[in-house]
């Protein structure tokens, strides 16, 4: 296992093994990060989880103190997190101790036991969410480098199936399931036949989640490069649905999800919440998905929003003038307005990108200071003549600064005579 090693890692985990052997600890890397290397995957930024057989907060307090770095601990959860000095090949990395969690009920979060001794890889691999990430590398004690398979979960890696390790494992934490989706659409596994009979029991649970870890969840959902997997995937087993009853996913949405990496993004658009936005973009009563979802300003502001785009756009003319779309679309987000876009009509996706890359950073070559000059004091008035202008200017009518002089002057002219 010691060549799936990335060279550019290897003398920090070897650093590792010898403070680990200095303490008389045993240190293993675990979950994802093994998963990946054993499937040959390609190695973007790396997400070492670090589990430590004894005190894990006293590992990475040596590190830091002889390394350089710093130190965050949680010493009643056994959990401590390096922060790496500059240069190095990871800017931290998360170490744990090996632990039992005990669930009081259905979607709670845990309580902790930490636990020690020479089973205690083994019964901390029981407490994980699928068998392939109970895998681990053996940093300390020798030998280096060794995979150590606790659960004997290598069979179920080549056959790229997903098994929970219990079967109440969903009810206990159902965010498992919507990781379990996560697995399906990037890694193109599927769940094993026993652990999927366990799926329907643990819908109802779905309710007494938070809003919180529901968000979490979905956004690393968003995050991944094909999320339409595994949306399509949760709506098929009516976890969507269990989330909220009017939650649906479709071919439409699908086709929009697959095709946004090819679709060049205005640069104030976060591709997060933009793919919020599209997803509660399907249905009107987008505030019971924002009720029952802890979202973030921005995300939540796109939510509301977006319905009031999708009208905003479809209430044009054919014929609109680039005027006309520019006050249609201002009062709202860039993101309300990209995805009302791609929920709808080919001409909505022209406007909305003509407008977003182009329209609305259209201004008038003058400002207030020239209506200054031509003895106007500021007041409502100075708006309503700058918004007309640029209308104008969107319009094609004032193409140059000398033609906006004239047509402020003109108006002007005619108020005053009025």
């Amino acid at each position: 296992m010691q060549e799936k090693l990335p060279e550019a890692l290897l003398p920090l985990l070897r650093l590792l093994a010898h403070s680990a052997q200095e303490h008389s600890l045993a240190l293993y890397v675990i979950g994802g990060f093994v998963r990946d290397r054993l499937l040959d995957l390609p190695l973007t930024t790396p997400d070492l989880d670090l589990v430590v057989v004894g005190d894990a907060v006293t590992l990475v307090r040596s590190l830091a103190q002889r390394h350089g770095g710093t130190l965050t601990a949680h010493p009643q959860f056994g959990t401590a997190t390096w922060h790496l000095p500059d240069g190095s090949p990871l800017p931290s990395l998360d170490f744990a101790t090996t632990r039992l969690e005990y669930y009081a009920e259905p979607a709670a979060l845990p309580s902790v036991t930490l636990i020690d001794g020479q089973d205690a890889l083994l019964r901390d691999a029981r407490r994980r969410d699928f068998s392939i990430n109970t895998l681990a590398i053996q940093l300390a004690p020798e030998p280096f480098g060794a995979l150590v398979d606790p659960l004997n979960a290598l069979p179920d890696l080549r056959a790229k199936v997903l098994r929970i390790l219990h079967p109440r494992s969903f009810q206990d934490d159902p965010t498992r399931i919507l990781r379990a989706a996560r697995f399906v659409a990037r890694l193109g596994f599927e769940l094993e036949p026993e652990s999927a009979a366990q799926l329907p029991a643990a819908l109802p649970y779905i309710a007494a989640l938070s809003g919180e870890r529901l968000r979490h969840e979905f956004d690393l959902i968003f995050e991944e490069l094909k999320p339409h997997l595994a949306l399509r995937w949760l709506s098929e087993r009516g976890v969507l649905q269990a989330v909220h009853p009017r939650l649906t996913f479709d071919e439409r949405l699908a086709n929009i999800y697959a095709n946004l990496p090819a679709l060049r993004l205005p640069d104030d658009v976060d591709p997060l919440v933009l793919r919020w936005a599209i997803f509660g973009g399907t249905f009107p009563e987008s505030p019971a998905l924002l009720a029952r979802l802890a979202l973030p300003k921005a995300t939540h502001r796109a939510l509301s929003e977006v319905h009031g785009a999708r009208l905003a756009l479809a209430a044009l003319a054919a014929e609109a003038l680039p005027s006309q779309i520019a006050q249609a679309l201002a009062p709202f987000c860039p993101e309300a307005i990209l995805a009302a876009a791609l929920l709808g009509s080919r001409l909505d996706r022209k406007r909305a990108l003509r407008y977003l890359f182009k329209m609305r950073h259209i201004k008038p070559s003058v400002d207030g200071n020239f209506l200054r000059e031509l003895g106007l004091k500021p007041g409502p008035l100075f708006g309503k003549l700058l918004n007309r202008l640029r209308d104008a200017v969107l319009d094609g009518a004032a193409p140059t600064a000398e033609a906006q002089h004239a047509l402020l002057k003109s108006w002007i002219e005619e108020l005053q005579k009025n």
